[in-house]
């Protein structure tokens, strides 16, 4: 029997759940199962799944169902909707003037306008059921301590059984899960309670390790940098706060160096001081150094950037070259290529390339790359997507700093870990293609800032950030 027939009556009974509920399902969805299943599943992406049950969610919540709490007011979501018109033109563009294939151009817009539409249906649904957004907490926190473990065995076991992102290094498995931000939330989520010297539960300290190790073990040099950058502007944003304990700071710095100490006694640490110090002597050596490292170095990042730059100032600054497939950039384009991935194959023939390059030895550069995310939004949106994408950072980041005076339904320690999250994944836009893909992540997040509302006159300040939470991480592997 077709798979598909089992499917579609099961994809048919999710449209009768809740609206919460079908939108975390959307969320799991996109994130791959948290890498429980391949990209590909019945010949199409799970990522696809996801959103079409996502949208259809979008369309139950805003035809035929009202909010029960209104949303705070943020500069940042009047970016964003910019930001979306924008991106809606672009793909006009693309259609009407560039005249690309009709396909494959909305196959390749679809993860980054409906990615950021996402932010608006997810606050959608938070508001029309004021619990959902705690119910995504719950279940996500859940499912990234299920899984965390499973990424340390397979380094031990040198053996893959998460789908995932997984290279070889040095002879053991680098891992970088699609839920590694999810991991980074709830990890700043209980420092941000532990700084404040409020209590963590047994299974908070399990979970900070847990993420810690996690972290490690991707091998990442970006990833390690972006961390340790946000942690310390977790440290400066609440002691400006006055929300920081010294005595949760000497606690804290007694138990990462134990963890530390543990980390390099199970043979992890020494491999990742040598990955974090290739990195510094990355960004100090010359950009005319090794050919074959230009894709994974600080400089070959750079001149991506530029390269990408001066073809879409020939092309059109303003809009750029819009949303092209990878199978249809022109070859005058694709032979000016020095930086880049090299592609294993065409969308019909996922394998052409790699042929090729067997009896060639010529490989093929994508014009896109996973290794800076600002060279693919150049590419689809000009210059002024770039200029909004930076105004919705700049908004976001400015209001998270002048937000005293605001409070999040779920408490303080998820307000500054919403943010630090996002704050994290904008550094690695620079090392990684956030902002331009995994966009249903940051939409999320965007979307759980959002809830986030300003003091009533007269409130303290003080006391408004210093607020408990109104989520009990204690209860959220029993409830």
């Amino acid at each position: 029997m077709n798979p598909l027939y089992l499917a579609l009556p099961a994809f048919l009974l999710v449209l009768l759940l809740r609206p919460q509920l079908k939108a975390f399902i959307a969320l799991f969805l996109m994130m791959q199962a948290f890498d429980l299943v391949p990209s590909i599943v019945f010949g199409f992406y799970v990522w696809d799944y996801g959103a079409s049950l996502l949208l259809l969610t979008g369309l139950e919540v805003y035809l035929f169902r009202k909010p029960v709490i209104a949303a705070g007011r943020h500069p940042y979501l009047v970016v964003l909707r910019i930001f979306l018109a924008w991106l809606a033109l672009c793909l006009v563009w693309s259609l009407v003037v560039y005249r690309y294939p009709w396909m494959h151009t909305l196959k390749n817009a679809r993860q980054v306008v409906l990615g950021y539409a996402m932010t608006f249906i997810f606050l959608r649904v938070f508001t029309v059921e004021p619990a959902g957004f705690e119910f995504f907490m719950r279940w996500l926190y859940r499912l990234s301590f299920a899984l965390m473990p499973v990424v340390i065995l397979e380094y031990f076991l040198k053996h893959q059984v998460l789908f995932g992102l997984f290279r070889d290094y040095e002879g053991d498995l680098r891992a970088v899960p699609t839920f590694l931000p999810i991991c980074l939330f709830f990890t700043y989520v209980i420092l941000a309670k532990f700084l404040s010297a409020q209590r963590l539960a047994f299974h908070e300290r399990v979970y900070a390790v847990l993420a810690v190790i996690t972290v490690a073990l991707s091998f990442t040099r970006g990833i390690y940098a972006g961390a340790l950058l946000t942690a310390g502007l977790l440290l400066l944003m609440m002691a400006r706060q006055k929300t920081l304990r010294a005595a949760s700071v000497l606690a804290g710095a007694a138990a990462a160096s134990i963890l530390v100490a543990v980390i390099f006694a199970a043979g992890i640490g020494q491999k990742v001081l040598d990955r974090a110090s290739s990195g510094l002597q990355l960004i100090g050596s010359s950009s005319q150094g090794s050919q074959h490292v230009r894709d994974d170095t600080y400089t070959g990042r750079l001149g991506l950037a530029a390269e990408r730059f001066s073809l879409v100032m020939g092309q059109n600054p303003v809009l750029g070259f819009g949303f092209i497939h990878e199978d249809d950039v022109p070859p005058g384009v694709r032979s000016h290529l020095h930086y880049g991935t090299a592609l294993s194959g065409t969308a019909e023939d996922p394998t052409f390339y790699e042929r090729s390059y067997a009896f060639t030895g010529n490989y093929v550069l994508g014009f896109y790359s996973a290794d800076i995310a600002w060279a693919d939004i150049l590419i689809s949106t000009g210059i002024v997507g770039v200029v909004l994408v930076v105004g919705l950072m700049v908004s976001f980041l400015g209001e998270g700093f002048a937000s005293a005076r605001s409070v999040h339904p779920s408490g303080y320690a998820v307000k500054t870990g919403l943010f630090l999250t996002l704050a994290n994944l904008m550094l690695l836009t620079v090392n990684s293609s956030y902002f331009y893909s995994s966009v249903h992540v940051i939409a999320f997040l965007l979307a759980g800032y959002a809830l986030t509302r300003r003091v009533a006159a007269g409130r303290s300040p003080v006391a408004a950030v210093a607020a408990p939470p109104a989520v009990s991480f204690a209860n959220l592997l029993r409830d």
